[in-house]
């Protein structure tokens, strides 16, 4: 008997001691874990601080360029001839052509990342598509292509993210007049299901469409499937796949239907109610209060910007226009010449020596007389970031900053003086 319950004893001690190897095994794998995962957001961060600093580092030379070219062609527009016209031409559209691909790179590695966020707000339909008809109607009207809108009447607005829905219908309707012999026609048609909660913007063309093999290649990021017009557009793969993602994002998706030789139809579907609030009466609410106010802004802007080939640019065009402009290259000038000056709007880069633009700002912001002053961050970061939307400035311009959209805002504070 002593003998068996010896032998008892060592098989539970065996495995008491199996058990405490296998435990002690666990734990090391469970820290080797822990430290792999430590080192893979250290390298998370790394990378998205890298995207950040070349997005930087690209946009603000692109910045200067497409601005700098811009300014050429109004200013030499009479003694131009065709071929320097076409010369610019080329020049801009490579420079355009250069920054979507950083964007789309950048967008589809903040998606991937789980980092982009979305800015919801009522989005007015028929403006929407306004703009988006306008973006694509010069190509268009090039490959003599007609262009056709429709729209549900009961569709007038819906809760998004404006700029990204925007972003989408772009993209897929530059697609359909890339890809859509001359001649053809494209469009876009507006469809409410309230029934689904659901609103469909479908994009149609009459183009080369998509064979049913290559369906499963279409929202792969870097892939362009092969066909007769492939050769002739040049594109980077990504918009399709940042497209979809963000419909997915919105609580959407996007459909294909296609038939080879016959067209496609790329159907974007975004949650939608009836009762979704309408965005016209609080916008133009918003511009007459602007403008009510303008008469009492002194017409002079100030430009906070280190980089020499931005503050040319930007200084010619705004004196181009006849509107002064100052120009501080650090953060301490910006708040010395700020509050010297008295500015009507302010243009304030994020990346000043010194003491950086948020840092301007906060401190502005911080007296009086300059809680309702216009400012206008210039950052090649997205409008999503954290520190950006809690800076207290009132616009956001992107670099390379769009021209049309300063001189919407030149408009709005400068437009009565």
């Amino acid at each position: 008997m002593p003998t068996t319950t010896s032998t008892t004893l060592e098989q539970l001690q065996d495995r008491l001691d199996s058990l405490h190897a296998q435990l002690v095994e666990q734990q090391q794998r469970i820290a080797e874990l822990e430290a792999a995962n430590r080192d893979l957001e250290n390298a998370s961060r790394i990378k998205d601080d890298l995207l950040s600093t070349i997005g930087h580092e690209l946009r603000t030379p692109l910045n200067a360029m497409l601005s700098l070219v811009h300014i050429l062609q109004e200013q030499l527009d009479g003694v131009l001839t065709e071929r320097q016209r076409e010369s610019f031409r080329v020049i801009e559209a490579s420079g355009q052509h250069l920054l979507e691909l950083i964007n789309e790179i950048l967008d589809l590695s903040k998606l991937q990342a789980g980092k982009m966020r979305l800015k919801i707000e009522s989005v007015e339909v028929e403006p929407l598509c306004a703009e988006v008809i306008d973006l694509v109607r010069q190509l268009a009207e090039q490959k003599r292509l007609q262009i056709s809108v429709q729209r549900d009447e009961r569709v007038g607005a819906i809760q998004a993210d404006r700029l990204r829905v925007k972003q989408i219908l772009v993209n897929l309707l530059s697609n359909a007049v890339k890809f859509t012999p001359e001649g053809g026609s494209v469009g876009v048609e507006i469809l409410g299901a309230p029934e689904r909660e659901q609103v469909q913007f479908v994009v149609w063309d009459t183009g080369v469409g998509i064979a049913e093999e290559d369906m499963p290649l279409l929202f792969k990021p870097f892939v362009q499937i092969d066909n007769e017009l492939s050769q002739q557009n040049v594109g980077s793969g990504l918009g399709l796949a940042l497209s979809q993602r963000l419909a997915r994002q919105h609580g959407g998706d996007i459909l294909v239907e296609s038939k080879p030789g016959v067209g496609s139809r790329f159907t974007l579907e975004l949650p939608w109610k009836p009762s979704d609030v309408s965005a016209v009466a609080v916008a133009a609410e918003k511009q007459a209060a602007v403008q009510a106010s303008a008469p009492q802004r002194r017409r002079l802007v100030l430009l906070a910007e280190d980089n020499e080939a931005n503050v040319y640019a930007l200084s010619e065009y705004l004196s181009m226009y006849g509107v002064p402009v100052v120009v501080a290259r650090t953060g301490p000038e910006a708040l010395d010449l700020t509050i010297r000056e008295r500015p009507g709007l302010v243009l304030m880069d994020i990346n000043l020596p010194r003491l950086d633009g948020l840092e301007v700002i906060r401190r502005l912001r911080a007296v009086d007389q300059f809680v309702d002053l216009p400012i206008a961050v210039i950052t090649a970061l997205s409008g999503d970031n954290e520190r950006l939307r809690q800076s207290g400035a009132n616009h956001f311009l992107n670099k390379p900053i769009d021209l049309a959209e300063l001189d919407r805002l030149l408009d709005q504070y400068f437009t009565q003086q």
